[in-house]
């Protein structure tokens, strides 16, 4: 638009002189390179574009590019330069000899060029900034659907703990109650048949009853082992253990495929419970990391923490430091429990590393 005001100028003119065409591509180029420098080099922009408007109102001809020079004058960085459009069309005017109507309709559009660089500014400010803000708020809520997924899984991650103690809970009272119970009726019978060793058809009754409270205490045993069994997720107790080990950056890593049968899952835990306590205890260790994998073969453990880690691993099992039972526990599912020291200088760290072959210990719980 800016362009055809000042083509019509140059039509109103005495015509399209050297002097204007040069003027006019110059203007185009002045606006390009302002485009291209305001934004990354603001003194070169301002410079060129100060000498284009002064060479545009002194030139003879050359007024006609004032349009295109004064939109770019509101954008200079120095606020006193938005009055400079119609002071430059005025002085342009003057020096070119220009008729009164010819004169205003020339400072008219000029001043007109200006405020619409300043409205386009503005408006493209706007545009930035909401574009900035809907940039935010869609972070946010990207923030707010993965906190809100963090919570679900927190949220499924405690309805689990809590169902699985249950059941351990619930076992252990059938244990405690039921399982006392048999026990102590059993017992009473047993010494009825002794009262009534003289009885034969006493004894033959006993006995009926005797068996039915030992196959009850039987049925008893398996009920109780199943939902003992069921109760136990490796998971769940390790977050559990490293939660109440007191160490201030205690990390469980538990990348299992399937879980583990439950003898290997309380191998796994009594080994990360055990370590747990002695970083705390031996090594007042500020970090622990637990990892427990399962690959094709082989259910692994390992806990790694610093603190004050020994010298050398050689010989810790005879300071009661737990090792030897865990090893035990280890070797009854077919597997083996090493302990070394890694890292060199200042970062030091105590492993301990557990193996235990799939089948074996599939084998061991059947």
């Amino acid at each position: 638009m800016l362009l055809l005001a000042s083509l019509a100028f140059v039509a109103g003119s005495r015509g399209a002189s050297t002097v204007v065409v040069v003027a006019l591509l110059l203007s185009v180029c002045v606006s390009a390179v302002f485009e291209l420098l305001v934004g990354r080099v603001p003194v070169a922009a301002s410079a060129v574009e100060a000498s284009a408007v002064v060479l545009a109102s002194l030139v003879p001809g050359a007024y006609v590019t004032l349009p295109l020079l004064c939109y770019d004058i509101p954008r200079l960085p120095w606020r006193q330069a938005r009055g400079l459009a119609p002071v430059a069309a005025l002085c342009a005017a003057l020096s070119s000899g220009l008729s009164l109507a010819s004169g205003v309709g020339l400072v008219a559009t000029s001043a007109l060029a200006s405020m619409l660089s300043l409205r386009c500014t503005a408006q493209l400010a706007g545009t930035r900034e909401l574009h900035g803000l809907q940039d935010d708020l869609e972070d946010r809520i990207a923030s707010l659907r993965e906190k809100n997924v963090e919570l679900e899984d927190a949220r499924e991650f405690e309805s689990r703990a809590a169902a699985l103690a249950e059941r351990t809970r619930i076992a252990r009272e059938i244990h405690d109650s039921v399982g006392h119970t048999l026990t102590r009726l059993v017992l009473q019978v047993e010494a009825l048949k002794v009262v009534h060793r003289g009885e034969p058809e006493v004894l033959e009754d006993l006995g009926a009853i005797l068996d039915g409270l030992n196959e009850a205490t039987s049925s008893m045993r398996r009920s109780v082992h199943a939902l003992e069994d069921s109760g136990v997720n490796v998971s769940v107790g390790l977050h559990g253990l490293v939660a109440s080990s007191g160490i201030a950056r205690a990390s469980v890593d538990c990348g299992l495929d399937v879980e583990p049968p439950a003898e290997v899952g309380r191998c796994i835990l009594a080994i990360v419970r055990e370590a747990l306590t002695n970083a705390a205890r031996h090594g007042h260790a500020d970090t622990v990391r637990v990892h427990v994998r399962s690959l094709p073969g082989l259910w692994q453990v390992r806990v790694a923490s610093d603190g004050a880690v020994p010298e050398e691993a050689e010989g810790l099992e005879e300071r009661g430091m737990g090792l030897r039972s865990m090893r035990e526990r280890v070797a009854t599912l077919g597997g083996t429990l090493n302990v070394k020291i890694e890292g060199h200088g200042g970062e030091r760290w105590f492993v301990v590393f557990a193996t235990m072959p799939r089948h074996v210990a599939m084998e061991e719980v059947a």
